[in-house]
């Protein structure tokens, strides 16, 4: 049993010898627990998850046994330990006994978590190695962002504490949560904005879940209009207790200026003006009193309901991408905003100093009512913010001290960055913020090189203190969140990324490990990242395997944007199918690569979620995630075939029973994908994953059925514009 396979993430030092130590057998424990000094709530909470931890797992609850198991909080803080000293423990397990010690509160509920990961039963024995091992964390704060869209905003408590423990199981200790933020227009012509708690100075502040799906488990269309839980039940507060009972921060996010739609739009006197002093509903006026009125009661009422009573003193005031926008005004889509105000008082000043003089107001207010962390996303110090200039004003206004810059840039690819550098010389407080395959509504893909590139610009400058990823629930992504753990604990012994993928492979499929190796590569092979960007930023098609065919240019989610020039809803699947006639022979060969190894790759995990020797449930989760590029292959590909079927220009019935045929083994794969991405995923996912399958779904259900019914003579059926043939169904689900 090799340790380094089963500790995650992966310790700093570690030493494993040739001998065993027993704890007993199932049924019998012989272990002794015995507590020599503890500090706080943390490593109080660390006695009690030992001593739960060794009874669920030996099925008995401890007496007096032959092993002894202490547990310590020392001050003696070990010279071989570099940084973070509070969270840095050590474990001794030899010559029949074994040691716990933190060297912090933190530090010996890590350890207890270390502990319980080496446990192994054999034979009926519950056993763990003779080893010591000395750890602690490269950078001081680990975790996820997790934004308020598709997924999170139907988690109900018990799914927010679920993650909790995931993060928890991984030491990571931090969790954003964005309360508040907006987007464009997508599905249902309507704008996409979202708040999480109720605002009781505000109450017109709220958004609703719109879930729009058919349901192949229950055989029926599901349209319905629901709360989100978390504003609904108003459970924030009771998620940032529970985050403290498993040592992670919990941390509200709330957009401060860019991504803002509904609290200008519901209160057009707070709203940027356009040329003509109209309000555009989107940003807002900055020499407008009532804006930062508005702001500091929403800040004040956030800090004093659910920050303060749990001793929470972070806040993160977002204020990415603020930049004209397409889609934000219902009344016309195509419409272009600005959320840069152009009323007489705001126009005095460059948008470099309107950013500037905004963000010092909020992180002076927040830093008088008790924040000692203020975080701001890094992408205007690229756009038009210079960096020196925002340290200065910092200075003068004495927020060095609390202000933390979120450097993200999401890319497998270092020449794609956004910056090269996090400006150690400024001596700013920075975290670094990869993504964990966000879009997984839509699809998948390996993040792991993101995180790679990022923490190792945090080594490199060594002015990094946490990585925070950007990113929304779902366990599929579990290779993804696990390299954040291992990368941002130990950057130098995570290794390569070939090395990482090999550790994580033997740890959750260490039976099976060859062939789960070699299906997992198939994965990161078919969404692989090129480096190819279209006008719009999106990937677009290349020469090569990549999620730039897949994810980007192929499915579904893409396509629910408003784009100049194309009419909204788009013409779907028309667009992706003229953009691989382009270059047929290229794309269509690529294709049948894709669908190939995702037929083996699925092939592969199916056989393994029947092992139990492995993580089955991950591999029932990554098969669905395969089963998923397998269908967006072959549709694709079906449509080239009923094209090509068209183009011979043949009118029969057999044609016509051909062409439906076709679309009915199509839609009925996709059918089976989704019974099973409801079999595998939590009920929160649901409604995001299965919209867009069954825009899929409907789409061959549709030619199925024009085919099924037109008469041979009359058949007239163009597969780059099926709008002629679609049914309200179809329209319903965009």
């Amino acid at each position: 049993m090799n340790l380094e396979h089963m500790i995650k993430p992966v310790p700093q030092k570690l030493v494993q010898g040739n001998e065993k130590i027993s704890l007993g057998t199932l049924g019998k424990a012989d272990f002794t627990v015995v507590v020599k000094k503890l500090s706080g709530s943390l490593s109080n909470l660390a006695l009690d998850m030992l001593q739960n931890g060794l009874s669920k797992k030996i099925n008995d609850c401890a007496a007096k046994g032959n092993v002894k198991i202490t547990l310590e909080v020392s001050s003696d803080i070990p010279s071989d330990v570099k940084k973070n000293f509070d969270q840095a423990y050590s474990i001794k397990a030899e010559n029949g006994s074994i040691a716990l010690v933190g060297y912090g509160d933190a530090g010996l509920y890590y350890a207890v978590t270390t502990f319980l990961q080496c446990l192994k039963v054999e034979n009926n024995e519950v056993s763990v190695p003779a080893f010591t091992l000395l750890d602690w964390p490269d950078l001081r704060t680990r975790g996820h962002f997790m934004e308020c869209r598709y997924g999170s905003n139907l988690m109900k408590l018990s799914d927010w504490k679920s993650l909790v423990d995931d993060m928890r199981d991984m030491k990571m200790n931090q969790l954003v949560v964005a309360l508040y933020g907006c987007w464009c227009i997508q599905y249902d012509g309507i704008i996409s904005e979202y708040i999480y708690i109720p605002v009781k100075k505000h109450p017109e502040l709220r958004s609703d879940v719109i879930k729009k799906y058919y349901s192949p488990e229950k055989g029926e269309w599901i349209n319905e209009t629901v709360r989100t839980p978390m504003a609904d039940e108003d459970f924030f507060g009771e998620l940032i207790a529970y985050g403290k009972t498993r040592g992670v921060e919990v941390v509200p996010l709330w957009n401060s200026y860019g991504h803002n739609s509904l609290l200008p739009r519901t209160n057009p006197g707070i709203s940027a003006k356009d040329k003509d002093r109209k309000p555009t509903g989107h940003g807002f006026c900055l020499s407008n009193p009532d804006t930062y009125e508005t702001l500091y009661s929403i800040f004040d009422e956030i800090i004093t309901r659910y920050l303060a009573p749990n001793g929470i003193t972070s806040f993160h005031i977002g204020m990415d991408e603020v930049r004209d926008e397409i889609a934000t005004d219902t009344s016309d889509p195509f419409k272009i905003t600005s959320p840069w105000c152009e009323c007489d008082e705001c126009k005095k000043f460059t948008n470099e100093e309107k950013f500037l003089n905004h963000a010092i107001k909020l992180i002076t207010f927040l830093k008088a009512r008790g924040m000692k962390s203020v975080y701001i996303y890094s992408d205007m110090l690229t756009r038009i913010v210079n960096p020196v200039t925002f340290k200065k004003l910092l200075e003068e206004n004495d927020l060095l001290d609390v202000t933390v810059i979120d450097w993200w840039t999401y890319t497998n690819n270092k020449e794609s960055l956004m910056f090269d550098t996090m400006h150690p010389e400024l001596g700013l407080r920075s975290t670094v913020k990869p993504w964990n395959s966000y879009y997984h509504w839509d699809m998948i893909f390996d993040a792991v090189p993101n995180t790679q590139i990022l923490t190792e610009l945090a080594d490199k400058e060594q002015s990094a203190e946490g990585l925070q990823s950007y990113s929304a629930w779902d366990k599929s992504c579990d290779k993804n969140h696990v390299s954040m753990a291992d990368y941002s604990w130990n950057f130098k012994g995570t290794g390569t990324v070939e090395e990482f993928n090999d550790r994580y492979a033997h740890r959750e499929f260490g039976a099976r490990y060859d062939e789960a190796r070699h299906a997992l590569a198939i994965m990161d092979e078919v969404t692989k990242e090129n480096v190819d960007f279209d006008k719009d930023g999106f990937f677009i098609l290349t020469n090569t395997l990549g999620n730039v065919a897949l994810m980007r240019s192929l499915s579904y989610y893409r396509y629910s944007y408003v784009v100049t020039g194309k009419p909204y809803p788009r013409n779907f699947p028309g667009e992706p199918v003229e953009l691989l006639l382009e270059k047929r022979a290229v794309y269509e060969k690529q294709l049948r690569g894709i669908a190939e190894l995702s037929a083996e790759a699925l092939e592969i995990f199916d056989s393994i979620s029947d092992d139990t020797r492995c993580n089955t449930h991950l591999a029932k989760r990554f098969a669905c995630e395969v089963n998923n590029f397998l269908c967006i292959a072959k549709d694709y590909l079906a449509l080239l075939e009923i094209y090509d079927i068209i183009n011979t220009g043949e009118k029969s019935k057999e044609i016509c029973d051909k062409i439906a045929g076709i679309a009915r083994e199509r839609k009925t794969a996709r059918l089976s994908l989704m019974l099973r991405i409801q079999s595998v995923k939590e009920d929160f996912l649901i409604p995001s994953h299965l919209r867009n399958q069954s825009v899929f779904m409907q789409l061959f259900a549709d030619i199925e059925a024009y085919a099924g019914t037109v008469e041979p003579s009359e058949l007239c059926l163009d597969v780059c514009d099926l709008r002629p043939i679609a049914s309200e169904a179809f329209y319903k689900l965009r």
